[in-house]
């Protein structure tokens, strides 16, 4: 394999996606993903903490239609120092929202939420200059359409969707994608918020003659969202006379910053992010417990405890899921409404057939419970989801579908792996189609739809006529993201002739592999040069430290490179797989592009 050896024409006869102009870096909307009139039923009601918990799953799983995804530009100019300067920025074309084309909604966030998502896509909120410039680039500008206070309840769910209706019945069927203004106050950043701890800054909402509605204010609370509120993003990165820069660099100049802001330079402009957990979620369970927040046990808090063999990551210890009452245990992750996910986890298969005539113990990981965790449960406590299982007595490993107090290995044949060892367990749920799969080998792939939607986490079952013989569920790291998350990145950097080269959303501690060419070639013919590495090879590589080509995903799941020194103009396309350690399982990106300035 000698995919380092350099920028060789690795692919052939492939038209790449240009990554200009800018997309939000979201994952692919799922394909049980809720639709934008699913959610004012499921909002309704909820304290606002708890409805920005669950939009920030949706958000964060992809939930968001094709039309905000792709940016668009919007210039702005000004004489300095007796020079023109021209400024090129990038924005959402709409507010940002959940659902799918024809069906989405547009949701009002507190600035916190917001803060967050910017955060999360590299974005960040625009100015009242950037709002203004916004409104007299759309084509389309919309009359404004307020609901009075004294007559609706402006802060309810069902008046935030009733306004979204509303707009789109404006629109009267302009293209989604079309730049569109007039229809809210923005969500700003502002020099007043370093002033204004704890409020929101708004702004806009402008009449077809241009005079907004509301002016720059600090009046409410950053806990504050009304029907009235949108979010739009900008995404960090822009240009000042063609040259790259950042929206924080340009605020921040005592020279520039009239390009982007009237209140002056502005040092700061952050709202303080709120911290939701939800997609991509990695938790290597450390000797001090887990990392996230998220997880909840059934019974008895899981431990960290000395585990032989020693876990794959080298640390001595693995978190042990058991309550010492016996019976089911389980450790879910319950965050908003999971559907489509990919689930890994580096569990101990312990073989125990020396204990085998006084029962068995099972452990596995599940998705789409709707039983409290109740795993595999088949009396008191019922589960209801699927898991792929390992069983003590014998090794044999298990694809169940659990309901209504009935398991069902739903592989065609029994299945063993009658060894003591550390195994990752993967499973796969993406609408009704499910896999199952053991160290990188596909077990199975079914479609089942009896469960849709739940909790997900690690199961632990024992069987045993006495509790002393227990030892549990012992699990070394777990990853859950949402199908397909896997993605590469070109964008040219802010040094002149500098790429930087961003491998995300990838399952921590994988393998991946990067293949670039000059020229379109034939693609998919034969994938790339050399794709059939044998560890050795990969090794050889990961030893000789290429990160462009070949390297390990770090503990986010990413990898990240600038490579300096290229010429202008050069025209790049590129593709990213991962391997999980097994070198079996493997995941590719969509292909890219990208031409240097």
């Amino acid at each position: 394999m000698r995919i380092s050896s350099a920028l060789a024409p690795l692919l052939t006869s492939f038209a790449a996606l240009a990554q200009h102009p800018p997309e939000l870096a979201l994952p692919p909307r799922g394909a049980s993903a809720l639709v934008g009139s699913a959610f004012p039923s499921l909002l309704q009601g909820l304290a606002v903490a708890e409805r920005e918990r669950l939009l920030w799953h949706e958000l964060a799983a992809g939930n968001v239609p094709d039309h905000l995804r792709v940016l668009v530009p919007v210039t702005t100019s000004a004489v300095l120092q007796g020079r023109t300067r021209t400024a090129r920025f990038y924005v959402t074309p709409d507010y940002v929202g959940v659902g799918r084309a024809g069906d989405w909604f547009r949701v009002p966030l507190t600035p916190h939420l917001a803060q967050q998502l910017a955060d999360r896509l590299e974005c960040a909120l625009p100015t009242r200059r950037m709002v203004d410039a916004i409104w007299a680039a759309a084509p389309l500008k919309l009359q404004p359409f307020p609901f009075s206070p004294s007559v609706y309840n402006i802060l309810s769910v069902a008046l935030f969707h009733q306004h979204h209706l509303q707009i789109e019945s404006q629109r009267a069927g302009a293209p989604a994608e079309r730049l569109t203004a007039g229809i809210k106050k923005d969500v700003v950043s502002s020099a007043l918020i370093a002033s204004s701890p704890g409020r929101v800054c708004i702004y806009g909402w402008h009449y077809p003659s241009g005079v907004p509605i509301q002016p720059l204010s600090r009046v409410h609370e950053s806990t504050y969202a009304d029907y009235s509120h949108g979010i739009r993003l900008v995404a960090r990165r822009m240009e000042v006379d063609g040259v790259p820069t950042t929206v924080e660099a340009v605020l921040a100049d005592p020279l520039l910053h009239p390009l982007l802001s009237d209140e002056g330079a502005i040092p700061s402009a952050r709202y303080p992010a709120s911290s939701y957990e939800s997609f991509p979620w990695n938790d290597r369970f450390p000797n001090a417990g887990p990392e996230l927040a998220s997880w909840r046990a059934k019974f008895t808090a899981p431990m960290s405890v000395a585990t032989q063999p020693v876990p794959p990551s080298g640390d001595p210890t693995a978190l042990r899921v058991l309550d010492p009452a016996g019976g089911t245990e389980s450790f879910r992750c319950e965050s908003g409404y999971v559907r489509d996910l990919v689930l890994e986890a580096d569990l101990l298969c312990d073989y125990r057939p020396e204990v085998a005539a006084s029962g068995f113990e099972r452990s596995g990981i599940f998705v789409r419970d709707r039983a409290a965790g109740a795993f595999d449960g088949t009396s008191s406590q019922q589960g209801a989801c699927y898991a792929l299982c390992f069983d003590s007595n014998d090794g044999r490993v298990r694809c169940l579908r659990v309901a209504g107090g009935v398991l069902t290995d739903l592989l065609p044949s029994p299945r063993f792996a009658p060894a003591t060892a550390w195994r990752r367990f993967r499973l796969e749920a993406e609408g009704a189609r499910l896999r199952f799969a053991l160290d990188g080998e596909l077990l199975l792939e079914v479609v089942d739809a009896t469960h849709t939607e739940g909790a997900f986490g690690i199961g632990y079952h024992e069987y045993f006529s006495s509790n002393a013989l227990m030892r549990g569920a012992r699990v070394d790291a777990v990853h859950a993201e949402v199908p397909n998350a896997f993605a590469l990145e070109l964008r040219s950097g802010l040094a002149p002739g500098s790429l930087e080269l961003r491998r995300r959303r990838g399952s921590p501690g994988d393998f991946y592999l990067t293949a670039f060419t000059f020229q379109p070639g034939a693609f998919p013919n034969g994938w790339f040069y050399g794709l059939d590495p044998a560890p050795a090879e990969l090794a050889l590589q990961l030893s000789a430290l290429h990160p462009i080509f070949v390297g390990r995903l770090d503990a986010r799941g990413g990898s990240e490179l600038l490579v300096p020194g290229l010429p202008a103009g050069l025209s790049l396309q590129a593709v990213a797989l991962t391997l999980d350690p097994s070198l079996r399982l493997l995941r590719a990106t969509r292909p890219v592009a990208l031409v240097l300035p």
